[in-house]
C-alpha cells in the first residue's frame, strides 16, 4: 500500500503531465532497450502466439539469470495518478470533464480483436467487465475512454504486440491545485497460481477505482506479482493536453518557449506557466509483516531481477553511465538557505552555497531519510533504501 499527499501545479492553464507510478523492475522507465517486450507483461501461460513477443515467457524450460523456469515475467505498470490537465468542457462518451485524474492498470498480453475504438465505450463482452468505479456524488469516477492501451509495433509482424489499460478518471477541482491531498493504492499481489490479488485506488481516503484478479480473465493476465518502484515525474507531451489537430497555420514542427516560430503548437498562455513545481509531501509504504506475498527489495527470491539486469546492463543505461543506477549523493545541492536543505533538522546550507545533511538524512537536499537494509539473494547483497521519504520534485 501506498499514500502520497501532493498538490498539483497550480496556474490559470494547465498542460503539464504530472504523474506518480510504479514500473515492474525488469523495466527502467525511458530506457526502450530494457521495456521492449518487457514492458507492460503480467503473464505466466505458455501461449505460442506470445511467445516471441514476451521475452521471458512461461514456455522457456531453461532460464537463465537466475530465473525460474516455466515462469513468465515481465514490467507491469500501475499509475496511482495521472493528472490530465485543461480547459473544462464536455467530453464525449463520460460525464468527467478537465481536469481530471486518470488511475490505471496496464498489462500485457492485451485484447487482440474487437477492441474499442479511442473515445466510445467498449462493446461488451470485448473488453475487461467488472472493474468497482466510486458511486458518491461528490467524488463519482468513470471508466477512461480516452485510453485503451497501445500497440506495440515490430518487424516481423509476429513480434508486435498489444497492451492494455484499464483506467478510471476522478474529477478533480481547483483545490487540488491549491492544497494537498492525499492519493492512495492497495495492491495484494495474486497467489502463486496467478489467482486472486486486486489493486484498489483511494484520493483522500475515498474510494474511486478497483480490479481484482478476476476481472482480468479475458486475457488470462494476473494482478501484478512483480518488485515494482515508484516513480513520480512532471512530464510535457504533445499527446497530452495539447492542441489536437494542430492549429491552423501551424505545422507543429517544434515547440519552444524561446522561439516565436516554435510557439504555435504550443496551447495558450502554456509559456506564462513556467516554472512550475509539482509538490509532494511524504511517501508512505505499508506492509502487512505476516503476509508471505508483501515481499521487500528489488530482487525476491521468487522473481529475482539482479543478475537479469546485470547481464544486460547497456538496456539500463546510457552510454554515459557505467552503472545502471547511479549512487544516491549525500547533499551537495546548490543551496541558499537552510529551507533548501530540508530545513535545520535534516540539512543546512554551507557557505560555498551546497547542501550538508544532517545525521539520518539524505539525498543531494538532504529530503530523503537515510535507511537502509541488507539482503542476500543469489550470492549478491542488494542494498535496499527503505521505503518511506520526503521530497520535493523540482521544478521543471
Amino acid at each position: 500500500e501506498k499514500q502520497t499527499p501532493l498538490a498539483l501545479v497550480h496556474v490559470e492553464l494547465w498542460y503539464w503531465w504530472m504523474a506518480v507510478w510504479l514500473l515492474g523492475n525488469l523495466a527502467r522507465a525511458t530506457f526502450v532497450g530494457s521495456s521492449d517486450h518487457m514492458w507492460p507483461f503480467s503473464y505466466n501461460q505458455c501461449d505460442p502466439k506470445t511467445r516471441v513477443s514476451q521475452e521471458i515467457s512461461a514456455c522457456s524450460q531453461v532460464n537463465h539469470f537466475g530465473l525460474t523456469s516455466n515462469r513468465g515475467r515481465g514490467a507491469p505498470e500501475i499509475d496511482i495518478i495521472e493528472a490530465m490537465q485543461g480547459d473544462k468542457e464536455k467530453l464525449p462518451n463520460t460525464n468527467i470533464t478537465r481536469p481530471y485524474q486518470s488511475a490505471s492498470l496496464q498489462l500485457a498480453p492485451g485484447v487482440p480483436r474487437g477492441r474499442p475504438i479511442l473515445g466510445k465505450p467498449p462493446r461488451k463482452g470485448h473488453w475487461y467487465e467488472g472493474m468497482q468505479y466510486s458511486n458518491r456524488s461528490t467524488s463519482r469516477s468513470e471508466l477512461n475512454p480516452f485510453f485503451y492501451g497501445v500497440t506495440l509495433v515490430h518487424e516481423p509482424k509476429r513480434y508486435t504486440y498489444q497492451a492494455d489499460a484499464l483506467s478510471a478518471n476522478l474529477q478533480l477541482t481547483s483545490t487540488f491545485y491549491e492544497e494537498q491531498h492525499i492519493f492512495r493504492v492497495e495492491w495484494e499481489p495474486p497467489e502463486e497460481d496467478g489467482s486472486g490479488g486486486y489493486i484498489k485506488w483511494y484520493t483522500d481516503e475515498v474510494f474511486i477505482y478497483g480490479i481484482d484478479g478476476a476481472n482480468l480473465n479475458i486475457t488470462g493476465t494476473e494482478i501484478p506479482s512483480e518488485p515494482m518502484y515508484l516513480l513520480m515525474n512532471t512530464a510535457v507531451s504533445k499527446n497530452w493536453g495539447f492542441p489536437m489537430p494542430c492549429p491552423e497555420g501551424c505545422d507543429c514542427a517544434c515547440f519552444n518557449c524561446d522561439d516565436l516560430d516554435c510557439m504555435c503548437g504550443l496551447p495558450e498562455g502554456y509559456c506564462d506557466n513556467l516554472p512550475a513545481s509539482f509538490d509532494i509531501e511524504y511517501v508512505r509504504v505499508y506492509q502487512a509483516m505476516t503476509e508471505d506475498k508483501h515481499i521487500q527489495g528489488c530482487s525476491p527470491q521468487k522473481r529475482p531481477t539482479a543478475l537479469f539486469i546485470k547481464g544486460h546492463e547497456d538496456r539500463y543505461k546510457s552510454k554515459e553511465q557505467k552503472y545502471p543506477l547511479l549512487p544516491v549523493e549525500k547533499g551537495g545541492a546548490s543551496c541558499n538557505t537552510d529551507a533548501d536543505c530540508g530545513g535545520t533538522t535534516m540539512g543546512s546550507c554551507l557557505l560555498d552555497g551546497r547542501c550538508k545533511c544532517k545525521e539520518g538524512h539524505t539525498g543531494p537536499t538532504c529530503l530523503a531519510h537515510d535507511g537502509s537494509y541488507l539482503k542476500k539473494w543469489n550470492t549478491t547483497i542488494i542494498r535496499d533504501t527503505l521505503p518511506e521519504s520526503k521530497m520535493h520534485v523540482p521544478n521543471s
